[in-house]
């Protein structure tokens, strides 16, 4: 035997197929990192079918009630907004942003007064939007209404400053910026159109410090005095009237003129 040793090789592995690797690593590109924040309950159900299908006869009554301190369901946020304001008597063009699975688009279509109208939903959920066309259909609606999957910041399809009504119903509170939701609502408004806005506003009578908390839990802003009305103004909009239920609050805005407002 000789002075020198031979070491085994070792054993070889099957080498990855290109395309493999590279569909591994697009895969990995396009996966969200994990936060290290949970993530809110408004999140959870938005990516939920079965909780979103729930959401719309069960968990928003309650919800809403909770805070309003009186019954307060689907119907019940629309009769208060509509009192505020009866709007124009024969609308063209509405938009729901945020629509969620459709409850308010819906409502809307059964009216006469909305006969002719073009009755768009958006919404940032496909889960939300495939619910909103299924229940339409099922009520015989899916012809006078059109959902579509969208975040309402960014460009949505129809010509600016010709939509006669805006409803932006339990949404306006979970949107990242919600100054710039209200200038895309100035940009969509009509001349002589109004927006319909169903939020939280913090209310004196109740216990913020424990109603605050569970609000950011469910991923919701809570308004706090002026603030819509100056967020409203600083992008193109006027408060019309407003009431609340509680945290619950309702109020119209319309576009400022063009001659004399747009700089106040």
């Amino acid at each position: 035997m000789t002075g020198t040793s031979t070491r085994a090789s070792p054993p070889t592995t099957a080498r990855e197929p290109e395309h493999l690797t590279r569909n591994r690593r697009v895969d990995a590109a396009h996966t969200p990192r994990r936060q290290n924040q949970m993530k809110s309950i408004a999140q959870i159900v938005q990516n939920n079918r079965r909780l979103l299908a729930a959401y719309e006869d069960k968990v928003q009554p309650r919800f809403l009630s909770r805070y309003a301190r009186e019954p307060m369901d689907a119907a019940a946020v629309y009769r208060k907004l509509r009192a505020l304001d009866p709007g124009p008597d024969a609308p063209a063009r509405v938009l729901d942003l945020g629509c969620g699975t459709g409850w308010l688009a819906r409502m809307l279509a059964a009216e006469p007064r909305y006969r002719r109208a073009n009755i768009v939903g958006y919404d940032l959920s496909p889960n939300a939007i495939r619910i909103a066309r299924e229940r339409a259909a099922v009520d015989g609606l899916g012809a006078r209404t059109e959902f579509h999957v969208a975040d309402v910041l960014a460009p949505l399809a129809g010509e600016p400053g010709r939509t006669d009504e805006i409803w932006v119903c339990g949404a306006l509170h979970q949107m990242k910026d919600a100054g710039a939701a209200l200038s895309r609502v100035a940009g969509l408004l009509a001349d002589g159109g109004i927006a319909y806005v169903q939020t939280f506003a913090e209310d004196p009578d109740v216990n913020e410090r424990v109603d605050m908390a569970v609000m950011a839990k469910m991923g919701h802003r809570v308004f706090r005095g002026s603030e819509l009305e100056d967020l409203a103004e600083a992008n193109g909009l006027k408060l019309g009237g407003a009431s609340h239920a509680g945290m619950v609050y309702f109020c119209t805005l319309t576009k400022k003129s063009a001659i004399g407002e747009a700089g106040k």
